[in-house]
C-alpha cells in the first residue's frame, strides 16, 4: 500500500527535473495526478512516465501567473477524480539577477505572481473540495533564499519566496480547523543543469572563481553532508509531507539542502 493511496493530487511546474520527480513518486505511492507547467511538452513527457508505472494522470497547460489558469487545473481534479486532495506548487521564476538597487518591479511584480500569488489561486480553488472532505495537505516548495540569507543577484526571488514562506503559516492557521495542513519544503542547490546555469551565473562576479571552485568551495565548507541534495531527495519530503505520516505537521518549512543553512 502507498503512503497517498487513493489521494488526489495537483502538481504545478511539471518539468525535467524536480517536478517530473515529484509526481513519479506520489503516482508510485498510489495517487491520482494532474499535471501541468507552461510547456506541454514536459508535461507529456512526464504523464507518459506515469502511465508506463501503471498510474492514472492527466494533463493542464497552466500559467502561474493567470488566476484563472490556476483555478482551471484544481477544476480538472475535481472534474476528473471527484476532488482534490493534494496541491504542491512546484513551479517557479528565478528572476533576473538584478540587485534591489537596479530592481524592474515590473520584474518583481511577475516574481510575486508567479512565486506567491499563484498558491493563493490554487488554494483558494481547491478549498470548496478540501473542506468538504474536511482533509487537505499543500505542498508550497520554496528556497533557502526566502527564510535565510539571498545571495547577490536574487533579491527579487527571494522576497517573492519570503512572502511564499509566510503564506504557509497563514494557511496552516486558517485551514487547520477543516483538517488542512500546509508546509513548505526549503530547497538550497539542487543538483542538476538548473543548479549549474546559476552557479555560472555568481561564481565569478560575486566570488572571483570559477565554477569548479565555487562548487568545491560551497560542498566542503558550507554543506555539512559534503553532497548537493538531488530531485529525488526533495521528492521524497514532498511526499512525507502529502501523506498521513506528516498528520501533525502544519506550517513548517522543511529545509532540504545538506545541512547548508541552519538557525543561530
Amino acid at each position: 500500500m502507498g503512503l497517498v493511496d487513493g489521494k488526489v493530487a495537483v502538481v504545478t511546474g511539471i518539468g525535467p527535473g524536480m517536478g517530473k520527480e515529484i509526481a513519479l513518486l506520489l503516482a508510485q505511492h498510489g495517487a491520482k495526478l494532474v499535471i501541468g507547467a507552461r510547456s506541454a511538452a514536459t508535461v507529456d513527457e512526464t504523464a507518459d512516465a506515469v502511465r508506463a508505472r501503471g498510474g492514472a494522470v492527466e494533463t493542464q497547460r497552466v500559467d502561474l501567473t493567470d488566476h484563472a489558469s490556476c483555478a482551471a487545473i484544481v477544476e480538472k481534479a475535481v472534474a476528473t477524480f471527484g476532488g482534490v486532495d493534494i496541491i504542491v506548487q512546484n513551479g517557479a521564476m528565478i528572476g533576473d539577477y538584478k540587485t534591489v538597487e537596479d530592481a524592474d518591479l515590473d520584474v518583481w511584480r511577475a516574481l510575486y505572481e508567479a512565486n506567491c500569488l499563484s498558491a493563493i489561486s490554487l488554494y483558494k480553488a481547491a478549498l470548496p473540495s478540501m473542506k468538504a472532505k474536511r482533509d487537505g495537505r499543500i505542498v508550497l516548495i520554496n528556497s533557502g533564499a526566502g527564510n535565510n540569507r539571498p545571495p547577490i543577484g536574487l533579491a527579487s526571488y527571494a522576497a517573492s519566496k519570503g512572502s511564499l514562506a509566510s503564506l504557509v503559516r497563514s494557511i496552516a492557521i486558517e485551514g487547520g480547523g477543516y483538517g488542512i495542513r500546509c508546509n513548505g519544503v526549503h530547497l538550497g542547490g539542487i543538483d542538476g543543469e538548473n543548479h549549474r546555469v546559476w552557479i555560472e551565473q555568481i561564481a565569478a562576479p560575486a566570488y572571483g572563481m570559477t565554477t569548479d571552485q565555487y562548487l568545491e568551495m560551497r560542498y566542503n565548507e558550507y554543506l555539512p553532508l559534503r553532497t548537493l541534495p538531488t530531485a529525488e531527495d526533495a521528492a521524497g519530503t514532498v511526499l512525507y509531507l502529502a501523506s498521513d505520516l506528516a498528520r501533525c505537521v502544519t506550517g513548517q518549512a522543511i529545509s532540504v539542502n545538506g545541512g547548508e543553512w541552519m538557525a543561530k
